[in-house]
């Protein structure tokens, strides 16, 4: 987004605070592996109007993160991808190896509100899919199942209609603006959701990065489980298939329990061909993170009190045996107060997915406003 726009969107915000809320939080992860130290922290100011039919956000974000040592790779813990933006400050302010400044200037949007649906300008976070993991359909930005902050989205440049139909549905346009408005860096897009006889349906047709997608879903119950399926076939200059299957369950009212299957027909049976794999089509424009074909994905999450929560999730690449596990211990320490405690596990030979990866510990304290 241009300076421009950014100011005129902090002058348009009115003084009231009946209709403006201004929010937002306090991060800190301590992060430490057999080889490295990290503290990564996230400030995240949020302000927000709604009037009668118009409505603006304007969020931004600032994570620094100091390191006992420079990686020699791409932190996966850190979301800093800013794909899908006509014009943006670099994200880096500042970078010595072991500090390292990122920005994210995040919400920048006006709404208006019709009739006939809403009209949304500007930065914004956009979803597709109704899988629980791992979503073929989603191409902007998802993220990475190893990064720690994923509260909000990643908002992308687009111009969005929503037009509401029937009692639960609705017709979405969009049009998303990348890099100097090249073919290559943008998309068009159509979704409709549904319900048919107390099942979701949802239809999506894609254009993004001079490639095709199609895509459907399905979301509905099956006796006391819930079920799902999702599917997309993208073509153009690579031409493959993703999908993920589930069932959910809650195990009475404290325990739920979801296990998905995935298949990414963009991956490899081999893992020989993943350092190739990173620099394809999939990997660079269409949100594709996963190197295997076949995922069996389990997750589970346990109420134990009122103030404390036990999250479970593995990923199990089931091309090369390799996984990757994590297990977080929540406690909501006071009405605006979370601490966290966890692991990141992996196993696997070398050369595989997950087998290169360090065992992670992490503590994280949350403060919002």
């Amino acid at each position: 987004m241009s300076r421009a726009l950014l100011l005129a969107l902090i002058v348009a915000l009115p003084a009231s605070a009946d209709s403006t809320r201004v929010s937002g939080y306090v991060k800190s992860y301590a992060v430490t592996t057999r080889d490295i130290s990290q503290l990564q922290s996230s400030l995240r100011i949020m302000a927000d109007y709604r009037g009668a039919s118009t409505a603006l956000q304007l969020h931004g974000e600032l994570t620094p993160v100091l390191s006992s040592r420079p990686l020699p790779f791409a932190n996966p813990t850190v979301a800093t991808g800013r794909a899908w933006r006509l014009t943006d400050p670099p994200p880096t302010l500042h970078s010595d190896g072991k500090q390292d400044v990122f920005q994210n200037i995040d919400r920048l949007n006006v709404q208006f509100s019709f009739d006939a649906g809403d009209l949304t300008i500007g930065r914004q976070p956009i979803t597709f899919g109704m899988a629980r993991i791992i979503n073929p359909t989603d191409v902007f930005l998802p993220f990475d199942v190893r990064t720690f902050n994923t509260e909000y989205r990643i908002g992308i440049d687009a111009v969005r209609f929503q037009r509401p139909f029937g009692q639960l549905g609705e017709l979405d346009f969009g049009l998303i603006v990348g890099d100097d408005a090249k073919a290559e860096t943008s998309a068009a897009y159509f979704q409709m959701r549904t319900n048919v006889s107390g099942q979701d349906l949802q239809f999506t047709a894609m254009r993004f990065a001079e490639q095709n997608l199609a895509g459907a879903g399905i979301q509905t119950a099956l006796g006391d489980f819930g079920f799902w399926f999702e599917a997309a076939g993208v073509s153009g200059s690579e031409d493959y298939v993703r999908a993920s299957t589930g069932l959910d369950y809650a195990f009475g009212d404290d325990t739920y329990g979801l296990i998905e299957y995935h298949f990414n027909g963009a991956g490899s049976d081999n893992e020989a061909d993943y350092p190739s794999l990173v620099a394809s089509t999939p990997y660079q424009t269409a949100g594709v993170f996963l190197l295997g074909r076949h995922y069996l994905i389990p997750a589970v999450n346990v109420q134990l009190t009122p103030l404390w929560s036990l999250g479970t999730q593995a990923i199990i690449n089931l091309s090369d045996t390799s996984a990757f596990g994590s297990v977080t211990a929540s406690w909501n320490a006071t009405q605006n107060i979370y601490v966290d405690v966890g692991l990141y596990g992996f196993t696997g030979d070398d050369g595989t997915e997950y087998g290169d990866n360090p065992q992670t510990l992490f503590a994280s304290i949350r403060y919002y406003f």
